[in-house]
Order: structure tokens, then sequence, then C-alpha cells
């Protein structure tokens, strides 16, 4: 017994402790707060946390604004500088208790937050939100919510047609394996559906198209015949223009 709680203690403490690497004029974040290295030396390193600067030895221990922080290793060199360092907070963030190593910047689930800021995730934010009526992005298809403070915008399942209305007459509503879906019109007049050939009856019903067979139709003749009446029609046009021509030089004298 005495055995699992011992293991228990040293997985604690290594869960606690977060080694990183560091260099010179770099910062790293940790549990929300700013660790710089601010200098490096070929046995010590100033090191500074949320702009509290602390002088360590290779090897030395010593906690800086709320951080225990243990120079593990050091490379210095004239064109790189940086250093190896474990971490571990010294006080317990969400404990209730506003401690001198923490703020509102930190740990803000203890300590509040300043204004009208709200926190989140231990962070404090400018609400978006406070109810989902402050989410209305005035599309039906749409569920609103507010959620930590932030809109959400999730659309809706459906189970009917109906549910998918979205207001807009030039769009086809319709609810497909629960997901409303709204799509332009495939046609809107017959012309809409013309397919070029001249043996198919060519309709707009209930804006989709639709193809029917023309009994009895042979597609040769049909161009043929649309081409005879072409030429004809063009011949006529020339004749009556002809015509026309002249009885104006008539008329002229």
């Amino acid at each position: 017994m005495k055995k699992l709680i011992i293991i228990f203690i040293a997985l604690i403490l290594i869960h606690s402790t977060l080694a990183i690497t560091i260099e010179e004029n770099q910062k790293e974040t940790v549990e929300g707060r700013e660790i710089t290295l601010v200098s490096v030396q070929e046995s010590k390193a100033v090191i500074s946390v949320d702009g509290e600067k602390g002088i360590l030895s290779l090897n030395e221990r010593k906690i800086i604004n709320g951080i225990e922080i243990t120079l593990t290793d050091i490379f210095y060199s004239e064109d790189l500088a940086l250093v190896s360092i474990d971490t571990k907070l010294t006080y317990s963030c969400g404990d209730g208790i506003c401690s001198a190593s923490e703020s509102s910047e930190n740990c803000c689930s203890d300590c509040g937050c300043t204004g009208s800021q709200e926190c989140v995730e231990n962070s404090c934010i400018i609400p978006e939100c406070m109810l989902d009526e402050d989410c209305n992005d005035s599309n039906p298809l749409t569920q609103d919510s507010c959620s930590n403070y932030s809109c959400k915008f999730k659309e809706i399942k459906c189970s009917s047609n109906s549910e998918c209305d979205d207001g807009d007459i030039d769009t086809e509503d319709s609810c497909y394996k629960g997901q409303c879906q709204n799509l332009p019109p495939i046609c809107r007049t017959d012309k809409d559906c013309d397919d070029l050939n001249p043996c198919t009856l060519d309709q707009c019903i209930n804006k989709d198209c639709q193809f029917k067979d023309i009994p009895n139709c042979n597609k040769e003749e049909k161009t043929e015949t649309k081409t005879e009446e072409i030429i004809e029609f063009s011949q006529d046009s020339n004749n009556n223009f002809i015509q026309r021509f002249f009885s104006w030089i008539k008329n002229l004298f």
C-alpha cells in the first residue's frame, strides 16, 4: 500500500513539472505565465517570469514569481545561447484562493476578471454574448446558442422538406439525410431545358427538366426539315428585298 502511495505522489510530481528549452530573448508560456530567458553566461542565466527576474546557476532551483525553476543545462556559444529548465507551479490554480503569485491574467478562476470581462478556460475575455437570444444570425436554418460567452451556430437537423424553408422563392428547399439543402432551380421555363434533340419534348415541370420522346420521330428528317425552312425563309427574304428595291427605284422617276 505504501508503494502505491509513493508511486501516486511521484506521478503527480512528474505531471506538474514541465521541462522546456528556451533560447536567449525567447519567451515561453507555461500555465499562463510568460517565461523569458533574459541573458546567458557559461554557468548562469537570468530568467524572467511575468517581468520578475531571477539569477540561477547551473542545477540551482529558485522560485520566481510563483514558478519553481530548476536550471538543468546551459549551451553557450558566440552564435547561440540556450538553456534547459524544469518549471513547476508553487500554487494551485483553481482552489478558490487568489494567492500572491496569482492574478486575473494567470489564474482568473481564482482571482476573477476586471471590468466586463469573463473567465473562460482560465483566460479573461470580453463576452460576445450572455444569452442565446444575443446570437441571432437571422438564418432560420441554424440553431443559435451562447456557450462560454461565445456565439455558436449549428445547422438544424431536419425530418421534412417543410423544415428547410429559407424564405427564398428562387431556391429548392429539401431535407436530405437530416440536412437541409437549399439549391437554385434547374429550370424556370421550357426553354431552359432545350437538349438540342428535335425528337424530344423538353418541359420544365416543378423547376426540373423532363424529356419525353416524340413518337415516330426521325431525327434526321427533323433536322433536314428545319434546315430547309431556314433556307426557304432566307430566299423569300431576299426576293422580297429585291422587289422592294426596284419599286423604290421606279418611284424615283
